[in-house]
């Protein structure tokens, strides 16, 4: 003898949509940014670079896509050592294993903006969005700092011209 259980048609989809969304919820509560500043400038500069680190607490990798702000234009670059120099090298993504951490830091990964209406003094904090490949965003609030010294973003300190 077996039992048939019919469920009716919207209800299955209103269920199957409740999960998606639930799903997609942890997605977005998977990513953390923490220690976000950016190195406070000269009023003549032309971009600043912006630092932070990112942890992926999911079991599957996510990507940082993009960083956007209402202050400037934000591009992801990578320092590249390349004949006695540095220089830098614009990317589409930064990868995040599982349960890893990225840190955009001095001399490595990091955020450039440009295109700024003006430079913001040291001590203002500026609002960023960052971008995720599964489609999630986390807001970013960086303090303009003149370098971290001893502060918790744990960046090594050295100087970043472009």
């Amino acid at each position: 003898m077996s039992l048939k259980l019919t469920i009716p048609a919207k209800l299955f989809n209103l269920g199957c949509l409740a999960a998606l969304l639930f799903t997609t919820s942890a997605m977005a509560a998977d990513v953390m940014v923490h220690d976000a500043w950016v190195r406070a400038m000269p009023p003549s500069a032309r971009a600043l670079p912006l630092y932070l680190t990112l942890h992926n607490g999911a079991d599957t990798p996510v990507a940082l896509t993009a960083i956007t702000s209402a202050d400037g234009r934000v591009e992801l670059h990578q320092s590249v050592h390349q004949g006695g120099s540095i220089k830098m090298q614009r990317v589409e993504q930064i990868d995040i294993a599982p349960h890893a951490m990225v840190s955009l830091a001095p001399i490595g990964l990091h955020g450039m903006i440009m295109a700024m209406s003006r430079v913001p003094a040291e001590g203002e904090s500026l609002q960023f969005t960052a971008h995720f490949d599964d489609g999630s965003e986390r807001q970013i609030e960086a303090k303009v700092i003149k370098g971290p010294a001893a502060d918790a973003s744990g960046a090594s300190g050295h100087e970043h011209h472009h």
